[in-house]
């Protein structure tokens, strides 16, 4: 039996007049929702104003993996750097890398950026209309709103193939909940979305886990009333969602790549976003979300469903995992406690005419935004990245030498300098590493033992300029390295002797 008694309402929480005219249900959209589209709406501005340094090394990670598919086709040994050179290549998010780059060859990275931005904010969107459609007030979907975007917004700031997968994370969520609460075929069409998931992202586990979970609790619920047969359904939303997450080019090679990303390498010591997640103020929000959202279950569970239920602890526990993860507790978050949220607290009038005007106001705001930002040159979108960086990193390194750049410059490497490709010591591709070779790297950027041999192979040195600033001074103090290029964000120096 469904724990739900909550009834379902329209996304404005009314019932659409079909002879109404388009700006009059506009307006009525905006009267009843106006403080939930003035944070939407105030995030996708702040989403804007952040693409100056939105790409970094996962997008130009993405950009240069993009154009070695369009050229090269799908890869299968890495040629791109010199520690990696030749060890199978599993490029599980090819897809969205192929996108970012297809966009960046039709308006440069300042479309990629801007279709990045449109991406996470959607994904928003989708969810504040999700938790709207289920039931939830606009006012406390407002409330539940401001803490979930700042959790979300570290991770979605950034362009990266992840960008791709926000979309159809919310696109599951509303088919699956839809489902528990009036059964339809519709929910198989999670299928396809997680066919196209597979090859955009790696968090297409977490949408499989959860069309999975909606079938084994179906089948639960089947076994807990003694049904003579278990229902087909069920069963095949419990199953059918793994094969899914192998519909790739890379099909077989997947089990390995999936068990190196989650369990085969600590990444967490060497890149902060697999770090578990730690108290602090930027995380705030995060714990604020778990910890209010046990309490409101256990207050008020019996409003929203056990998969409802599931689908937050599961991505609570994820958030706790690992920094990269707090992103989908906060889309879960936005879609699940607004209606906990309700019974602890008598849903406001909403001052309507007030609403109307000052969500009309952020719109136009947001629109002026995008076409102020979209107006910007390409170089104030890669500010952080000059190109006379590149430009030194190329003369220094003449035809034959080799260069080590810390992973926040590597792929900006190749990216700018395609010429280089093979001749870079790595990127930031790290599960393509060796235990040892994660080693090394740690004990060269913590300057630990007879950490100056591993530069001895490198005629060129690309670094942040703060950063990176104890390694790189520290190469210049031991005689190992001059500087030859300096700016306000990077250093490039030259091996001596």
């Amino acid at each position: 039996m469904r724990e739900v008694s909550a009834p379902e309402t329209t996304a404005v929480g009314t019932v659409d007049v079909p002879h109404r005219s388009v700006a009059a249900r506009l307006a009525q959209a905006l009267e009843e929702n106006g403080t939930l589209v003035m944070v939407v709406a105030a995030f996708g501005v702040v989403m804007l104003v952040a693409l100056r340094h939105a790409l970094v090394v996962d997008g130009w990670m993405a950009l240069v993996s993009g154009r070695e598919v369009a050229r090269h086709g799908l890869p299968s040994r890495d040629s791109l750097t010199i520690w990696t050179h030749g060890r199978r290549w599993v490029d599980q998010q090819w897809l969205a890398q192929l996108f970012f780059y297809w966009l960046a060859r039709a308006g440069g990275v300042k479309l990629a950026l801007l279709v990045h931005a449109g991406l996470a904010t959607g994904a928003v969107a989708g969810a504040a209309a999700l938790a709207r459609r289920l039931g939830g007030s606009a006012r406390s979907a407002t409330w539940i709103c401001l803490p979930a975007v700042i959790a979300y917004y570290p991770e979605a700031s950034v362009m990266r193939p992840q960008s791709f997968a926000y979309p159809p994370f919310v696109a599951v969520l509303w088919l699956l909940m839809f489902d528990q609460r009036s059964p339809s075929r519709r929910v198989f069409a999670a299928l396809p979305l997680l066919v196209l998931w597979a090859n955009l992202h790696g968090s297409v586990l977490l949408g499989a886990a959860l069309v999975s979970l909606a079938g084994v609790l179906g089948v639960a619920s089947a076994l807990r009333e003694r049904a003579r047969r278990l229902p087909r359904r069920a069963l095949a939303l419990a199953v059918m969602p793994w094969p899914c997450v192998l519909a790739s080019p890379y099909a077989l090679h997947l089990p390995a790549y999936f068990h190196t990303i989650l369990v085969g390498r600590d990444f967490g010591h060497f890149v902060s976003e697999w770090a578990p997640t730690t108290l602090t103020a930027s995380t705030a929000p995060v714990y604020l979300l778990v910890v209010g959202g046990v309490w409101l279950i256990g207050r008020a569970g019996g409003r929203i469903t056990a998969f409802e239920k599931l689908a937050f602890l599961i991505t609570a526990v994820l958030a706790f995992q690992a920094l990269r993860n707090t992103a989908w507790l906060g889309l879960t978050a936005l879609v699940v406690l607004p209606v906990l949220f309700d019974a602890i607290r008598r849903p406001a009038v909403e001052p309507r005419r007030l609403n109307r005007l000052i969500a009309t106001v952020l719109l136009a705001g947001g629109a002026v935004g995008l076409a102020s930002v979209a107006a910007n040159p390409q170089s104030w979108f890669v500010a952080d990245f000059p190109p006379a960086a590149a430009t030194a990193v190329a003369a220094t390194a003449g035809d034959n030498g080799a260069v080590f750049a810390t992973s926040p410059y590597a792929d900006w490497v190749l990216w700018s300098r395609p010429e280089l490709a093979g001749r870079v010591a790595f990127d930031a591709r790290f599960e393509l590493f060796t235990r040892s070779q994660l080693e090394k790297l740690g004990a060269f950027q913590g300057r630990v033992g007879d950490w100056t041999a591993t530069a001895r192979a490198y005629r060129v040195f690309v670094m942040g300029r703060s950063g990176d600033k104890k390694l790189w001074q520290a190469l210049v103090r031991t005689g190992t390295a001059r500087v030859v290029y300096v700016d306000q964000q990077v250093v490039v120096l030259r091996r001596t002797g």
